[in-house]
């Protein structure tokens, strides 16, 4: 029965046009900023893999940025930096508040790497971008966006989130699960101003349950991946996942396959999925798989759409990060 199975899977697979032709294994990139009027989800990509430096109380907020794009090396003035780092995460017409928060945040994250580079891919708008893609991208709406923008940069440039006096590592992301996750569940690193907060905002905002459906063939090569060997996946796809254990935040902490225990984090990466707060289901009758996540990226730090839910409620960006960052405060 198992070789029957196999055989099945092996002639679906070449069937198709390319191995997971449905399986996006990248990162979901977000849709274009098309129009003020658009509701345009903010990009989940995340600041460089959390990495915690030495506490450095003795810093310049005014120095340029050091920025790996996409592995070129090279320096940014301040505006630059918080201009191009805002341009990718939000949409230029969210609340001033929200936008200054993501600026302050972004530039603290910089300044707690402590001289290390701040990875980015300008020509993809991830983390940072410049002001000739960002021309590109608008076409005629550049002058009065990057203008919004410089005057925002301009009110942010002399802020720092800080925690016991040094830089903060102010990560963030789009959408939280309700709430955020603590950073030793993502990275392994306990930060004490990164332990989640809630963020009941989140569940009003757009894309926050969405749906996925893999085929049964498409989840049995991703498992192959895993390390799962052929011979220890039962015939019966039904069987395959047993009941995620969720940690404090609604993350799946980690999930049985199986018989074999895998971090949630890793299979969201595996999966490609926009959370690692996700569930699964079975579907007999077409042979397939429900994915269905809550969120969008990896939850630490400061919630994209709870601060832009937080300004229209008239919080300022200083409220904002202290919500999202407690214990730090920030140092002008």
């Amino acid at each position: 029965m198992k070789k029957t199975f196999r055989r099945a899977v092996v002639l679906g697979l070449l069937a198709l046009a390319a191995p997971f032709a449905a399986l996006p294994l990248a990162k979901p990139a977000a849709p274009p900023i098309e129009s003020p009027d658009a509701v345009t989800e903010p990009a989940a990509t995340a600041p460089p893999i959390f990495t915690p430096t030495p506490t450095q109380r003795s810093f310049d907020a005014d120095a340029e940025i050091l920025i790996k794009d996409d592995g070129t090396t090279r320096t940014v003035t301040v505006q630059e930096f918080l201009i191009g780092t805002a341009a990718c995460e939000l949409p230029p017409d969210w609340p001033d508040d929200a936008i200054l928060a993501q600026m302050v945040a972004a530039h603290s994250y910089a300044l707690s790497l402590g001289g290390a580079a701040f990875a980015c891919n300008s020509g993809q708008c991830a983390g940072w971008t410049s002001a000739e893609v960002l021309q590109a991208r608008w076409g005629d709406d550049f002058s009065r966006y990057y203008a919004r923008l410089s005057a925002l940069a301009e009110e942010a440039a002399g802020a720092v989130l800080c925690f016991e006096g040094a830089p903060a590592a102010a990560c963030y992301h789009s959408i939280s699960a309700g709430r955020t996750e603590a950073s030793q569940n993502v990275w392994l690193t306990a930060v004490p101003y990164l332990q989640g907060v809630a963020s009941p905002w989140d569940a009003d905002a757009p894309g926050f349950e969405t749906t996925i459906t893999y085929s049964a063939e498409q989840v049995y090569s991703v498992l192959l991946t895993l390390g799962l060997d052929a011979e220890e996946i039962e015939n019966t796809p039904a069987g395959w996942f047993g009941e995620g254990v969720l940690d404090d935040a609604g993350y799946v902490a980690e999930m049985s396959i199986c018989g074999q225990t895998f971090a949630g984090t890793k299979l969201r990466s595996a999966f490609s999925l926009r959370s690692a707060a996700f569930s699964v289901a079975y579907d007999a009758g077409k042979n397939a798989f429900r994915f269905t996540t809550r969120g969008y990226g990896h939850g630490v730090g400061l919630s994209q759409y709870g601060a832009k839910a937080m300004a229209r409620q008239g919080k300022s960006w200083r409220e904002i990060l202290a919500w999202y960052f407690p214990g730090c405060e920030v140092v002008e």
